[in-house]
């Protein structure tokens, strides 16, 4: 359970997930970003053998966590959580490009740009939410795979009117990194479709 009730978090779907990208050109469209940078990225993992090979998609962020290392990672405070929404923000002015964050973040969100020679990441679309919107990566999902909403209402089952919401949250997928190692701000909805 999140420490502030107002965190805001990514729900993933896996079941609705066809790896269309959408939620990256959203992203990319959104703030403008040069080609390599990926603020948003859809993961394809491809496991098992045939007859019953199996894929999985999974479109990854920033997770805006609870303890984020990349704010304890980096030596000049570029790093911020805002109380607001609970997302981690970062001040390109103060950033000076030392991939710090980028080497103690285990999701990999934190990228670097050749042309700035400054580390960027996402923000939860910021200036979105102080306007009642969605995310751009949200609004551009066309297979409703992707979510957000305030953890306290994503863990409860509440967040949403669609009754595939209604479901049991994890917060973690096979692949994903440790959740305890920084509380991250992402519940997932995993796949029915795979074979166990």
């Amino acid at each position: 359970m999140a420490k502030n009730p107002k965190q805001m978090t990514w729900l993933y779907n896996e079941n609705n997930c066809i790896a269309c990208r959408g939620c990256e050109s959203g992203c990319k469209q959104e703030f403008d970003l040069p080609v390599g940078i990926r603020r948003r990225r859809v993961i394809i993992q491809e496991s098992g053998k045939y007859p019953s090979p199996q894929v999985r998609y999974l479109s990854v962020s920033c997770n805006h966590c609870e303890e984020p290392s990349c704010l304890k990672a980096c030596p000049v405070g570029a790093y911020t959580k805002e109380d607001e929404f609970g997302v981690v923000l970062h001040d390109k002015k103060k950033c000076i490009g030392c991939k710090r964050c980028m080497a103690a973040c285990p999701y990999g969100a934190p990228q670097f740009n050749e042309n700035e020679k400054k580390v960027d990441k996402c923000d939860f679309c910021i200036h979105r939410l102080k306007a009642g919107l969605p995310p751009a990566c949200v609004r551009t999902c066309m297979g409703y795979a992707l979510s957000n909403g305030k953890m306290l209402d994503v863990e409860a089952g509440n967040a949403f009117p669609d009754p595939v919401f209604k479901t049991t949250v994890q917060d973690r997928l096979p692949h994903f990194a440790d959740p305890k190692l920084t509380i991250p701000s992402i519940r997932f909805v995993e796949a029915k479709y795979l074979k166990k």
